[in-house]
């Protein structure tokens, strides 16, 4: 496997489900809901959600530029 496949599979492992889950933990609830907090965790359940969507967005901007990073032969 090239270094870049083995890049992009780490990043791909690293973004994880949590958004996925998030979601369809809180697809019921109402605005109201949404604004209350989440467990011990200090956010709301939207600021949750929130900082999930972030972090899958960068880790698809890292994605996005190990594919256009040149092949390398080690």
């Amino acid at each position: 496997m090239s270094h870049k496949k083995l890049a992009i599979r780490a990043l791909m492992n690293m973004r994880g489900d949590d958004t996925a889950r998030a979601r369809a933990a809180f697809r019921f609830l109402t605005p109201a809901q949404m604004k209350e907090q989440h467990g011990q965790s200090g956010m709301t359940r939207a600021e949750l959600l929130a900082s999930y969507e972030k972090s899958d967005a960068e880790i698809d901007a890292a994605i996005d530029w190990v594919r256009n990073q040149p092949e390398v032969t080690p």
